[in-house]
């Protein structure tokens, strides 16, 4: 019996990057085994939460699909602004998953696992977190902070995640240093590392 999806919480999927190395093509148009990054990460949040967000400031370029797009508003200042964008246009909703196009490893149990520690702590900000490493792209931001966060983005010109976290309340979810938990958090960056990838994915299935 399937789990049951998660209703007050929205996932954002992240694909407003420049892309410079691949030729200003969104990674989250790249294939692996005949699939896009977009479509694979749309699959796999649709069955942990009712509503799958995709922020993109190409949104003419991506599938007509269910899956709702938005543009950043504060463009150049790199996943703070799609964050921001989406906490404009997501209403009626506790918080968001927000995580980027191009993580191809995205693991149920670990995302649901995340949710269930935001929901038992109920941080403002609930970050993931391996040893010293913390993941931004696999958090939960609770929809209460845009106001601060507007301000911090519009007082500031340094545009790191991690910069805005003295703001508000942050929490911590830490995990293992293990092959399963480094896969569920891996991004592709470079055309090599995407390759890599691609060629693993294809030939284990």
């Amino acid at each position: 019996m399937p789990l049951e999806k998660y209703n007050n919480i929205t996932s954002v999927i992240l694909a407003g990057g420049k892309n410079s190395r691949y030729n200003g093509s969104p990674k989250a148009l790249l294939e692996i085994d005949g699939e896009t990054l977009y479509k694979t990460a749309v699959d796999k949040l649709g069955k942990i939460f009712n509503t799958v967000v995709l922020i993109t400031n190409t949104p003419e370029i991506f599938p007509d699909d269910a899956c709702l797009k938005y543009c950043d508003i504060i463009k150049n200042i790199g996943p703070l602004g799609g964050i921001h964008s989406a906490l404009v246009n997501i209403h009626n909703q506790e918080a968001i998953f927000v995580t980027a196009a191009d993580m191809p490893f995205l693991n149920d149990k670990i995302i649901r696992t995340i949710v269930n520690s935001y929901i038992a702590q109920n941080p403002d900000i609930l970050i993931p977190r391996i040893n010293s490493f913390i993941e931004p792209l696999q958090a939960i931001y609770k929809t209460s902070i845009f106001t601060k966060l507007d301000s911090f983005i519009k007082s500031t010109e340094k545009y790191a995640i991690r910069d805005f976290f003295d703001k508000v309340n942050v929490k911590y979810i830490d995990f293992d240093n293990n092959p399963e938990i480094k896969e569920a958090f891996t991004n592709i960056s470079t055309p090599t590392e995407f390759e890599a990838i691609k060629n693993l994915i294809e030939n284990k299935n």
